[in-house]
């Protein structure tokens, strides 16, 4: 078989490039300190990598979410420390004011700090982050809580927003105001006393208390001072049934009946009527809302210190439920954040973990290349002299 001197050169100039290719290539891959460069180059590996890299790219997502929780659950631990000040703050006042010693104008004084402490209570809670987000607004971006002169209303929603800071795991970054602030237990937990605003007798019921737990109804109760006969001179009517429950309940003695046990003291009058009722919720503003009304009464007669007293001895009951309310929710903050903790350690070691399979799969072994790129170019150099030396192989420069 004959080579002409054309394709003789061709093979050895595609020689040499492919020689050439591969010294290029194992200098990039020195440089970049990359095994794998292009999927070219490892196909199987190739796909590994790009899989390994989108997991490490959620792992840091993951952190990154897990920055901002942290950030929004310390806000709100700190915000709701404030809370707990301006609450213990207020039940100080209160206890000061519920001495029989205060004069009109002294609860008055009073009346306008706590006034202060809950337009402070009112900020607190319409506050924003450092984004410029409501915190306690749930999933709306509104402002959380207004006042229409009446009533405190909640405009926002009961969700409590959460951000996924783990594969199959979300934790829930601030809580809805509703949970915070609405919904705080009323009385002892399962019900709680009131009187009738058009009492004018000096009676006094108390706050009550469970005289046996199995026997409780939840239903609603209307007590009624008639004064008569003796030994009997209170009615009990069961409002939930529409009957009368059966006596006697006398004057001075703690009136017992479907698992209560409440007492009314003083002096009331006839038809005075004092209620009970399941406990529900009320907002901690409507507690101080209320407490600042009984500050702001005179004792214009025996009636009304009957009920200022009554209403300063529920504001502490109510205002110590709230105190316990938001303790507990800074509780549940304080458990988040102990398993964002942990959380943040698995993030970080599946980074690790993540990251050193990809380096094992996309990283140089340096030894190995500097030893294989010294062979490529021993190679290159050899062909090129043999190139050199082979364009001189001609019969005619033999010939004279």
């Amino acid at each position: 078989m004959r080579i002409s001197s054309r394709q003789y050169t061709m093979n050895f100039i595609h020689s040499l490039q492919d020689q050439q290719s591969k010294l290029a290539k194992t200098g990039e891959q020195m440089a970049t300190g990359k095994r794998v460069i292009t999927p070219s180059d490892d196909p199987v590996a190739a796909t590994r990598i790009l899989s390994l890299r989108e997991s490490v790219g959620m792992s840091e997502q993951y952190g990154q979410n897990g920055t901002y929780v942290r950030n929004r659950l310390e806000t709100e631990e700190s915000m709701l420390a404030s809370v707990t000040d301006v609450l213990q703050r207020t039940r100080e006042l209160t206890i000061a004011a519920a001495s029989s010693s205060m004069s009109d104008q002294d609860r008055i004084s009073t009346a306008t700090e706590v006034r202060a402490r809950l337009e402070h209570l009112m900020g607190i809670a319409n506050s924003q982050d450092a984004n410029g987000e409501y915190m306690f607004s749930g999933s709306k971006d509104v402002k959380p809580f207004t006042y229409n002169g009446a009533n405190y209303i909640y405009n926002g929603d009961d969700t409590a927003r959460e951000l996924q800071i783990g594969q199959d795991f979300n934790m829930i970054q601030s809580d809805p105001g509703s949970e915070v602030f609405m919904r705080i237990t009323e009385g002892n937990g399962r019900f709680f006393t009131d009187y009738n605003p058009a009492n004018t007798g000096a009676g006094k019921i108390t706050g009550g208390q469970i005289s046996n737990v199995t026997l409780l109804t939840d239903h609603d109760y209307t007590i009624t001072y008639n004064g008569a006969p003796v030994g009997n001179e209170y009615s009990v009517f069961d409002n939930s049934l529409g009957a009368a429950l059966p006596g006697p309940f006398p004057q001075g003695s703690p009136l017992v009946f479907d698992g209560i046990e409440v007492e009314v003291g003083g002096s009331p009058a006839v038809g005075d009527q004092y209620t009970i009722e399941p406990s529900s919720s009320q907002s901690v503003f409507a507690t101080l809302d209320r407490l600042i009304k009984a500050l702001e009464t005179p004792k214009a007669s025996p009636s009304d210190v009957a009920k200022i007293a009554f209403d300063m001895d529920k504001s502490i009951v109510d205002i110590d439920n709230a105190l316990d309310h938001i303790l507990d929710m800074r509780g549940r903050i304080g458990g988040r954040l102990n398993t964002l903790d942990g959380q943040d350690y698995v993030n970080e070691d599946m980074k690790i973990q993540l990251k050193s399979t990809m380096s094992s799969l996309e990283d140089l072994d340096y030894a190995e290349a500097v030893g294989r790129h010294d062979l490529q170019l021993v190679g290159l150099q050899a062909a090129q002299q043999t190139y050199t030396r082979a364009q001189g192989l001609s019969l005619f420069n033999y010939i004279n």
